[in-house]
This record gives structure tokens, sequence and C-alpha cells, in this order.
């Protein structure tokens, strides 16, 4: 059955979704490309919720959030490139 269901992932997957979810993400401020989540409160994150083997969970966290940015990254410079093409036209 596609897509898989989380519970048919191990649980370090999990935990990285989760702690993917709970990060806010940070933003450059002139281009407005996606910089990857903010790390500052992910020790309080383990702890709180008790993440059984972080070692492993960021593991997969990394490249969750790589996966991310990629995503959104394209998506803003097909904007940015949309929007040139646009105002391009309009001269």
């Amino acid at each position: 059955k596609m897509p898989p269901s989380m519970e048919s992932f191990p649980q370090e997957v999990r935990d990285a979704f989760f702690l993917h979810q709970m990060l806010s993400d940070k933003w450059e401020g002139m281009s407005g490309y996606h910089l990857g989540k903010d790390m500052s409160a992910l020790s309080t994150y383990l702890d709180l919720y008790e993440i059984k083997n972080p070692k492993q969970t960021m593991y997969f966290f990394k490249h969750i959030e790589n996966e991310h940015s990629q995503l959104i990254n394209e998506k803003i410079k097909k904007q940015q490139e949309a929007q040139k093409n646009r105002v391009g036209k309009g001269k």
C-alpha cells in the first residue's frame, strides 16, 4: 500500500518526522531561501519526548530536512524565475 503509513516505519524515523514538525524553519532574509530548521530547541525536545535513540533519529532527521529544504528552495526558485519572466515580458 502506498504511501506507507507512519506505523510501518521504525520508531527512529517516526521520531525524526515528529521533531521535523516541531522545530521552526529558518529563512534567509534577502532571498527568502529556506535555511533548514532552527535547532536551538532540539536538545529540549529530545529530552522532553524521551527520544530513545537520538543518534539514529538525527540521521533520519537530517535526510528529511535536506529533502524538505531542497523542495522548498526549488519551488521558490521557480517562482522567482516566473516573476522575472513576467517582469521581462512587461517591458
